[in-house]
């Protein structure tokens, strides 16, 4: 049967599991990463990770920083050039379409046969790598725990999640902190005009929340003319963007919203502004108690808790430029106390969470304490190992593969030859792992 005679779901698995889909997909993957790799150096890390690997389609690709960090600019600064593109596919648009492809291609109409079994293993083992990747991103909790040396703590707080934390104040300092906690999922979609109501058993009011802005400041109503105005303040949505029109990391942004109580008895209400900046909570009277509300990084809680004992900046000789961050802390859980260093690329790993080096502070800073202290990355990641494993089982495939061509062509028995040098390579490297444990 001719292909023009295939019906259109044959046309559409044939385009996707092609291997001129693989080819413009894997180019793609290697430009944006190019790109992305230039522009880290000017926006950093996160902000080129979200937009070229973490989106669907690039918005814009900003030449100048691209031409700077080739140097270019020695020979002709062209500026802050931005090149507008809304038809480049994200990384995760691509990731998606090279999974689809190779599950189609690689998998279910690749020739099944013993000679093709490794490169049968090889692509599921690649698959399994691009799932841990969108595992990762869907449903890692990431976050960060700043210490002083000499503190401890089992919290840290997450960098893109925010909650609204509503906690009585207590007459006993020392008494248990407990806050009522209410996720950003349940307010996100009320922009100005909508409104929703929690309520407590344990509270003594109700709280609606309204006119959500994901990216806000308040602003003084200069005019006192201003509807949507509390004690005369209103909230103002700002840019994503700086000045050079790059995008702004999420930590440098901050949200807000209204929040009205409503006592449960009286029914007189209370007006605020919860601000992600703010100095201080949001503090009301209700039911003869004092509660403070505030719009915060939700918290999060390790198994176990870290003390800073010492930490320690080397820098490039000559220079002011940090070489390598370096803690040595102290791991504390269930009354056992295990020392531990944390050092960059060096984490420490414990029941499902990477606690990574990520800052650094002599003391000096904002006029200076005086004490270090170190600023660490929390990672709970439910695919943490994916990349590895797939990296092992892609080895042994393309081993057993390559095994099997090289037996037939020494005309031995090509079953026999490969899982027995496989074997024994697998049983060398687990020796060699024992001993270096």
């Amino acid at each position: 049967m001719s292909s023009s005679n295939q019906n259109p779901l044959a046309k559409l698995i044939a385009f996707f599991s092609s291997f001129g889909l693989a080819t413009v997909v894997l180019a793609l993957l290697l430009l944006i990463t190019f790109l992305g790799t230039l522009e880290q150096a000017e926006f950093g890390l996160v902000a080129s990770q979200a937009r070229y690997f973490e989106s669907f389609f690039v918005d814009r690709i900003d030449i100048g920083a691209c031409w700077r960090a080739l140097a270019l600019d020695a020979y002709w600064d062209i500026g802050n050039t931005t090149l507008p593109v809304h038809v480049l596919p994200g990384g995760y648009t691509l990731m998606a379409v090279l999974f689809v492809n190779m599950l189609l291609g690689g998998i279910i109409r690749i020739r099944k046969s013993p000679r093709t079994i490794g490169v049968i293993i090889s692509h599921f083992a690649i698959l399994f790598m691009i799932a841990g990747g969108a595992v990762s991103y869907h449903f890692a909790v990431e976050g960060n725990m700043s210490l002083h040396e000499g503190r401890t703590s089992d919290e840290f707080l997450s960098f893109h999640d925010r909650v609204i934390e509503i906690e009585k104040v207590q007459a006993d300092e020392k008494a248990k902190r407990v806050a009522l906690v209410i996720d950003q999922s349940k307010y996100n979609d009320l922009s100005a005009g909508r409104g929703r109501t929690f309520t407590h058993e344990s509270l003594p009011f109700d709280l609606m929340i309204t006119n959500w802005k994901q990216h806000a400041q308040p602003k003084r109503d200069r005019e006192g003319g201003r509807a949507d105005a509390i004690d005369g303040y209103y909230i103002q949505e700002v840019s994503t963007l700086d000045e050079s029109g790059a995008a702004l990391p999420d930590e440098q942004l901050a949200s807000a919203c209204v929040a009205i109580a409503k006592d449960k008895k009286t029914g007189t209400e209370q007006k605020g502004i919860l601000w992600e900046f703010a100095a201080a909570p949001w503090t009301l009277a209700a039911g003869g108690d004092k509660y403070v509300i505030s719009l915060v990084h939700r918290t999060y809680k390790l198994p176990f808790a870290i003390r800073l004992d010492k930490t320690e900046q080397e820098k490039h000789p000559g220079t002011e430029r940090a070489r390598r961050f370096t803690s040595w802390v102290t791991k504390l859980e269930d009354g056992r106390e295990e020392k531990r260093v944390i050092t960059m690329n060096e984490p420490v790993r414990s029941e499902g969470y990477a606690v990574f080096q990520q800052t650094f502070d002599d003391g000096s800073r904002g006029g200076g304490s005086g004490v270090k202290s170190s600023g660490f990355q929390i990672v709970q990641n439910p695919s943490d190992h994916w990349p590895l494993i797939s990296c092992v089982i892609v080895a042994q495939g393309l081993l057993l593969h390559f095994l099997l061509m090289l037996g037939r062509f020494i005309k031995v028995n090509e079953w026999i030859f490969s899982v027995s040098i496989i074997l024994a390579m697998n049983a060398a490297f687990a020796l060699a792992v024992w001993k270096l444990l």
